[in-house]
């Protein structure tokens, strides 16, 4: 039997706090990846060249694509950049949390552990006065 404190409902609320940084951060890595994807198809495009030959107003279509096609490898870099950032300040998140639950756990071991050993004192000052009555008992 696990004695219960006054830390029990704290360690709750310390764990769905945990629960929730670790649920932010899964979100933001899956945010990294998803712009980590687009960056790739973007720099995919960009890599085809689509001139051939022909009128110079295709050419300039052309152009005018691949201008677009830069800026969105551009774009798609700046959300990189901003998830992994938005990654770390989710990290950083639950490892303070984690760290928070970890500290209320061990606080709430040693009253425990405290609450069990003053149960176990006064377990054995029960057994040693019961034991000096029927010691000093009339037979």
């Amino acid at each position: 039997m696990t004695p219960r404190t006054r830390l029990d409902r704290v360690v709750q609320l310390r764990e769905k706090v945990e629960e929730e940084a670790l649920a932010k951060l899964a979100r933001a890595q899956a945010s990294v990846g998803k712009a980590q994807v687009r960056l790739e198809d973007a720099v995919r495009v960009t890599r085809v060249d689509a001139r051939r030959a022909g009128p110079v107003e295709l050419w300039q279509l052309d152009e005018l694509a691949r201008r677009r096609a830069l800026q969105a490898v551009r774009n798609a870099e700046a959300d990189v950049i901003s998830a992994s950032r938005h990654e770390n300040t989710a990290r950083d998140g639950y490892a303070t949390a984690h760290q928070g639950k970890e500290i209320v756990e061990r606080v709430q071991g040693r009253r425990r552990a405290e609450i069990l050993d003053e149960l176990a004192l006064r377990e054995r000052r029960t057994a040693d006065e019961v034991a000096t009555l029927r010691f000093n008992a009339p037979e």
